[in-house]
């Protein structure tokens, strides 16, 4: 009897420079054409199907981690959606482990926003701690929004679901003094925080190097890359506020096209590591392709 097929381990490792860079997948979530707004709904349809998608959206959309490795750090960005999200997630520490790597070696943990896709790996099921070593760093205004408690009690739905798992992926990281809820740029030697307020409070980005070399890793600034590449003026139904998470992806497809930075991204096709291009107004995706690993 024929086992059940399966896919291949998901990482994928890239050398950037002197910094090793694995993409971790976790799954996937969908992201459905009724939660894209700011352009018509027709635009939406075509450009989904433009890209071999249903119009009803992309049941697919990658879940992506990645693992940072320089000067003997290893800086995991975002982890995942741990145990929050359902059976089509939370594949993170399995893609870890076949690249080698435990939670024990994890150092230093950088979340993009608390969203339960990026920080709920963080902890268990029963809400210990995955990584025991690692300080997890945040924006002060995602920590000082999710964890709000009025803001949370008075939250309903979806809304409120997000308060509660934010406080639960930070609470023994608190509890042990790991907890980094920072308000400036420097966040680590070499890595530089990039404010992209609008989808949370306290949504960033993180840079990695200098020149040609330098790689942002971003979270949500695109959902859907078929859509909001071309039209960055279409907003998600998530987004904290709308115009201002509008305003940020222009600002950082405008910086990564300009100076030719690597690009690291949590939701496009995995392993989500490429370039942006200006194209018909709007801008396209250049993924990296599969190359040998080379020592530096």
């Amino acid at each position: 009897m024929l086992s059940q097929p399966t896919q291949a381990p998901g990482f994928q490792r890239f050398r950037i420079g002197n910094r090793l860079i694995t993409a971790l997948y976790d799954g996937y979530v969908p992201i459905f054409a009724a939660d894209l707004r700011g352009i018509p709904a027709e635009q939406v349809r075509a450009r989904l199907t433009d890209a071999h998608l249903e119009e009803e959206g992309d049941p697919y959309t990658a879940v992506i981690a990645f693992l940072v490795e320089e000067d003997g750090r290893r800086v995991l960005v975002d982890t995942g959606s741990g145990t929050t999200l359902g059976p089509n997630t939370g594949r993170l520490l399995d893609s870890l482990s076949a690249a080698g790597v435990t939670p024990d070696d994890i150092e230093h943990i950088l979340i993009t926003h608390l969203h339960p896709d990026h920080s709920g790996g963080l902890v268990t099921a029963d809400g210990d701690a995955v990584y025991p070593r690692a300080t997890v760093h945040v924006a002060s205004g995602d920590v000082e929004y999710w964890l709000d408690r009025d803001r949370s009690m008075r939250a309903e739905g979806v809304q409120r679901e997000i308060h509660q798992a934010a406080a639960a992926s930070l609470a023994p990281y608190q509890r042990t003094g790991r907890l980094d809820a920072f308000d400036t740029t420097d966040v680590l030697p070499g890595v530089r925080a990039h404010h992209q307020h609008g989808h949370t409070a306290g949504h960033t980005g993180y840079l990695f190097g200098e020149g040609t070399e330098t790689v942002l890793f971003w979270g949500d600034i695109v959902h859907s890359h078929s859509v909001q590449l071309p039209h960055p003026q279409a907003s998600v139904a998530i987004d904290n506020e709308p115009d201002r998470a509008v305003v940020a992806r222009n600002d950082v497809f405008e910086l990564v096209t300009e100076h030719r930075w690597w690009v690291a991204a949590a939701h496009l096709p995995f392993p989500g590591v490429g370039h942006l291009r200006r194209a018909e107004g709007g801008y396209a995706w250049i993924p990296a392709h599969f190359r040998p690993l080379l020592n530096a």
